[in-house]
């Protein structure tokens, strides 16, 4: 009998059951794409590139865009087979650097593309 929880016990359980369940209510359980490595609604990086106006972006990468980029390696590398770097802004948009961009090595991207062209069906545009 002593196997039996005591009625302050059985609502201080219940409660943090109710209070677990409602934190979860909001979430949705993520499967990613076959071929995608950012999952939609996720971001790949807050960080700001010098170039940028200053404007950080905290936005995630849009579902189509993901399904075409990659995640890059680290803060500044994009992977060798996708060394376009896309980065979300707020004042430009979002915009793509190629290698012979001003400050290539120092812009932190969001996703990386294999070529311009794929950087531009993801919506990203040139730097001006």
């Amino acid at each position: 009998m002593n196997n039996l929880l005591k009625p302050r016990q059985s609502t201080i359980a219940l409660a943090l059951l109710a209070v677990l369940t409602l934190t979860s209510c909001g979430k949705k359980a993520e499967t990613p794409d076959a071929g995608a490595t950012a999952s939609p609604g996720t971001t790949t990086g807050s960080s700001t590139s010098n170039d940028s106006g200053g404007s950080g972006s905290n936005a995630s990468i849009p579902p189509e865009a993901a399904k075409l980029g990659v995640k890059p390696t680290n803060e500044t590398t994009c992977p060798n087979n996708a060394l376009v770097k896309g980065k979300m802004t707020k004042k430009r948009g979002n915009i793509y650097h190629i290698a012979k961009s001003p400050d290539y090595d120092k812009v932190k991207p969001d996703i990386c593309f294999k070529d311009t062209l794929t950087a531009e069906k993801a919506g990203f545009k040139a730097l001006k």
